[in-house]
């Protein structure tokens, strides 16, 4: 995706360290030669933010190999032993990479803020930068003390080779220095609008990320719950900044496909991108998930899939399960095949579909597609569940959940009726294959639909687009659907049925949720359903202190509902146990420093 800020450091470097060399040789990129001009910051800072797209961190693994097996969504049959399944070693590869990855962001943070003063650049410039780096430090600490614990809290860089042995640090010390930190850093970045795109860290992006610390500092392991206090103030910031929701729910997904930023929503992006035919970063949105796809279409290996329970728990009319969830998969000429009600384990994990990747050429591996790391609906729903713990389902907290809640039911949009299903009326005679399914009329555009046909009769039609803009229902027609010298298939007749999202009510209010306890209720399930694949389920259920038994319960849906053909998927939910809420520290730290402490049950 087209950026602004974040290059590739190696080149950044590379450059930026030209006409240095020019003017005094010298055999040593360490600092002392180092950070002395504005460019030189510039790429030194390029370096710490390029840690966010490595594969070890947002190009794969903490979106995926690291966050794979929730209460909504299942691994793959041949995850056996693995991360994936709770089933790993202390030296498992992915857990070191990510290690490995987040502790250089940290050190590249360290270098920087240590030797920033020296650099001959205009002062307000110099601050940005600082400001900057001291949230990324922050932000790769809360990372890691989020998914491994009391991790060594490092705030000077490596100096010598030797320099390893670093004792565990508790936790309430590492989030004071996360919070410290953030709150420095808030003073000292830009706002929102001094950027066109959302790679770049601003005021926004600091007040929302302090917002979703304290959160965490509000549940498991410290359950401090003053911070909840501080929840609502950053989250409040946010929102006084003139941030707003995409009228759209699937279009804040689709921006993201096709190298659009929406600011306003979609708060800070990783950022990924391709030059001369090379990934320049690892990013692999919508094709590590996704639906499962061919390379003409933009190739999506679809290794996530959903479970039976979370497809269900979505209530009736809820636009976000179909864009959650793929509704359809991709025939081999890339044409869209409705699922059947009962087809749902096979569904895929489709909140980015590489149909609407715009960068090409679309490689195998990788995509262009920027990843989430901050939305505006998050921040809403943080504001509604600390309200909610503060001072119970006040106006404040129903404002917030319901903001997010009517675009989720398509309160948003001027005439946005759709499809939401068609009933067959007539099966009709002599159908021997699928015919095509035409919608037309209705007012509206782009609903669509494929036939499924058994001893002559259509039997069912499924929607695989629900379309835009309907003021009354659709006329549906069949053509085809009966092979070359076969008697002609005719009869079937179908009548489609709309959303009604403009008449129905979904707004939760004191009379349907009367206490503390059902709005807290509430906001878990709220925050499932928009949240749904970004990274942010395993983190809710873990400070929530439900990760262990929420694992265990799926695990026995899935044994109870999954066809035979899925029953592995019960896998990581039987092998969870208390140690899971942490990662190990990985073997390679524990070889090499001599003062760290594994964690419980490791």
């Amino acid at each position: 995706m087209k950026r602004i800020l974040i290059l590739l450091f190696i080149s950044a470097f590379a450059l930026s360290c030209k006409k240095f060399l020019d003017t005094k040789p010298t055999d040593s990129l360490a600092p002392a030669n180092y950070y002395n001009t504005e460019a030189e910051i510039n790429a030194a800072l390029t370096g710490v933010y390029d840690i966010l797209g490595k594969s070890a961190t947002y190009g794969r693994n903490l979106y995926f190999e690291m966050d794979v097996a929730d209460d909504a969504f299942i691994a793959q049959p041949n995850w056996t032993q693995d991360i994936a399944v709770y089933n790993y070693s202390p030296s498992d590869v992915k857990i070191n990479d990510t290690w490995t990855a987040l502790y250089n962001g940290v050190n590249r943070a360290n270098m920087l803020l240590e030797s920033i003063d020296k650099a001959n650049m205009d002062a307000t410039k110099k601050n940005i930068a600082r400001g900057e780096a001291l949230f990324l430090r922050a932000y790769y600490f809360f990372v890691l003390t989020t998914n491994w614990g009391n991790v060594p809290l490092r705030l000077s860089s490596t100096k010598m080779p030797s320099d390893v042995n670093f004792a565990n640090t508790p936790y309430k010390t590492i989030y004071e220095q996360i919070v410290k930190d953030m709150e420095t850093a808030a003073e000292l970045v830009n706002p929102t609008t001094a950027y066109p795109h959302a790679g770049r860290i601003t005021k926004s992006v600091v007040w929302g990320i302090l917002a979703r610390v304290n959160l965490k500092m509000a549940g498991a392991p410290l359950n401090d719950l003053s911070r909840y206090n501080e929840v609502i103030k950053w989250a409040e910031k946010v929102k006084g900044a003139g941030h707003s929701l995409n009228p759209s729910y699937s279009q804040v997904f689709i921006n993201m496909c096709q190298n659009k930023y929406d600011t306003k929503e979609s708060i800070w992006e990783v950022e990924f991108n391709k030059k001369n035919d090379l990934s320049e970063e690892e990013g692999a949105v919508g094709s590590i998930n996704g639906i499962a796809a061919t390379a003409s279409l933009g190739f999506s290996y679809g290794l996530k899939h959903t479970t039976d329970s979370y497809y269900r728990s979505f209530e009736d009319g809820d636009l976000r399960r179909d864009w959650n969830i793929s509704p359809y998969y991709y025939a081999a000429d890339n044409s869209r095949i409705g699922y059947g009600p009962t087809q749902i384990y096979n569904r895929y994990d489709a909140k980015w579909r590489r149909e609407y990747e715009v960068a090409t050429p679309k490689f195998n591996s990788s995509t262009t597609i920027n990843f989430p790391l901050l939305r505006y609906a998050d921040v809403l729903l943080m504001l509604a569940e600390a309200e909610n713990e503060i001072n119970g389902p006040t106006t404040k907290a129903f404002d917030a959940i319901n903001e997010v809640r009517r675009r989720a039911f398509g309160k948003t949009l001027a005439s946005f009726e759709m499809v939401k299903s068609v009933t067959v009326s007539t099966g009709g005679t002599n159908y021997t294959v699928a015919p095509t399914v035409t919608l037309t009329g209705g007012g509206g555009t782009g609903a669509k639909a494929t036939a499924t046909v058994s001893s002559g009769r259509v039997t069912a039609v499924y929607i695989t687009d629900m379309g835009t803009g309907y003021t009354s229902a659709p006329t549906i027609s069949f053509t085809g659907g009966y092979a070359t010298n076969a008697p002609v298939a005719t009869g079937a007749t179908a009548s489609a049925v709309l959303t009604n999202t403009q008449t129905a009510n979904h707004d939760l209010s004191i009379t349907n949720t009367t206490d503390d306890v059902a709005f807290r209720n509430a906001v878990r399930k709220e925050r499932s359903f928009e949240l749904a694949y970004e990274g942010l389920r395993r983190f809710d259920l873990v400070r929530w202190g439900q990760f262990t038994s929420s694992m265990e319960n799926i695990a026995r849906d899935i044994i109870a509902t999954a066809p035979t053909a899925y029953s592995y998927a019960a896998r990581a939910g039987q092998n969870v146990t208390e140690k899971d809420n942490l990662f190990a520290i990985p073997a390679s730290e524990i070889s090499l420093n001599k003062l760290i402490i594994q964690n419980k049950g490791w």
